[in-house]
Formats: structure tokens, sequence, C-alpha cells
């Protein structure tokens, strides 16, 4: 069985590591290692090492270092602005935007939306998030941004080369089109995402709640700079929105 670990990244840097007490109880009560034992340590910043179990304490396990990688960072930054619903599909969102590549997590509160979380879950969250790049090997892992209304995300849209709204907006444009005939600016020269010279670096993608985005808020975020997106003829729960729209542009973008 293969075994990844988390580790703080200053602890990566040592030829003998201590893990945190989360990661020691894991892997000793649960997974059950032992001296020797091979595992893969990762920082979640793109930094890894293979290692091997050297001691097991009551409160802590050490591991020797053996050799040490780096991987590259993704090459384009898809942060997923997401309205928070329901506990469980929240928690499915968080899993699949984790194995789909997504950089940057934003849980936001929207009119409409119906789960209104407490800070507490916030420590919950990071957990599922880090059991996702364990299980599924994400080597730089994304950033969960602490809950926020949706207001106070727009002014900071303008920081990306792409911003897509899912919605059920009268105006909105399949998203497979947006992809390919969206055109961007770089360097002052009008480019298109087709043309193979260029594709966006940083895109968004926002997914309204249950009931979508209010009217309002899709103007508001159109204002600021988003193209609203279709996901198809029907019509999607928020967190197979979500996942649909996290796939096609993995897909398309990375």
């Amino acid at each position: 069985m293969r075994i990844n670990s988390f580790i703080d990244a200053r602890e990566l840097e040592k030829d003998t590591a201590v893990l945190s007490p989360d990661e020691s109880h894991h892997l000793v009560r649960v997974l059950r290692v032992q001296p020797g034992q091979k595992i893969t340590l990762f920082d979640g910043q793109g930094g890894g090492a293979d290692a091997s179990v050297e001691t097991i304490s009551k409160t802590a396990l050490q591991v020797r270092i053996s050799q040490r990688w780096q991987v590259p960072p993704p090459v384009i930054q898809i942060d997923l602005i997401q309205a928070v619903p329901k506990p469980d599909r929240w928690e499915l969102v968080l899993q699949k935007a984790v194995e789909l590549g997504a950089s940057n997590i934003h849980p936001v509160l929207t009119q409409h939306t119906e789960s209104r979380p407490n800070a507490k879950k916030m420590e919950r969250w990071q957990k599922i998030v880090l059991n996702a790049a364990q299980q599924c090997e994400v080597r730089w892992m994304p950033k969960l941004h602490a809950l926020e209304q949706m207001e106070a995300i727009l002014p900071r849209l303008k920081n990306h080369d792409l911003v897509l709204v899912g919605s059920l907006y009268k105006d909105a444009m399949p998203l497979r089109d947006v992809l390919k005939v969206s055109t961007l600016q770089q360097d002052g020269q009008a480019l298109r995402s087709d043309s193979g010279q260029a594709k966006p670096a940083k895109v968004a993608l926002l997914v309204g709640p249950e009931g979508d985005f209010s009217p309002e808020e899709v103007d508001a975020a159109v204002a600021a700079g988003a193209v609203p997106v279709s996901f198809g003829n029907r019509i999607l729960r928020t967190e197979t929105a979500a996942i649909f729209g996290l796939s096609v542009l993995a897909y398309e973008l990375l």
C-alpha cells in the first residue's frame, strides 16, 4: 500500500523529520505503520520526498528522508468561488475541487444561500481538502479561503484573465463556446483562447446556490467582468454544477 502523508514545509527540509500529531496518529493508529516502512511525504506546495519510518512514540512519528523532489506549480490557476450548499454537498465539492485541479476555493454567502456555517466548520473543511490531496496525490494543494460575502470578492475578480459565472441568466452562453471564442488581452494584443497563442493564466468560476444567484448578484458579477455561462440544457444542482464546470476547465485548460 502506498502511503502519502502531509508534512510541514519546514520539516521537509530536515534529514530527520517529525510529523504532526494528527498525521502521526493516523499513520500509527489507523494505517499501523512500522519502523522501516516506506512512505511518501508532501507539503502541499509542490515539495515531496521519499522517506522511511524511523521511530514511533505515543505522540509523534519520526521519519528519515532519503530523496526530495519538487513538482512545478500548475501553469493555469483555476479558482472556484462557490455559494456554500448544505454540509454533505459542500464536502463533496471540496473533495472534487481538489481532484480537478482548483488552486483556490472561496466559499461565499449569497442571497439564496441556505446553509450558514460558522467559522468552526473551517477546520473540518481543511481536513477534507487535506485528505483529498493525500488520496489523489495532489502535490499543489488548493488554498481554502475564509467564508465571506459574495460582494466582498467581486472587486478582486479584476485580477483574473477570465471570469465565468454559472447561471440561468437569459444571456448566458454555453461554457464550451465561451472557452472557444473568448478574447483575452495580453500585452496589449487581443488573443483568442483557441488560437494556440495564449491561454488564460488565471480563471475564476462562480457557482451559485440552489435556486441560483439573484438577478442582482449576476448583474454585479457581470459588471465586475464575469461572463455568464450555462452548463447545458439541464438544470444542475449546485454541487454538480461546480464539478461539471471544473471538469470542463480542467479538460480544456490544464
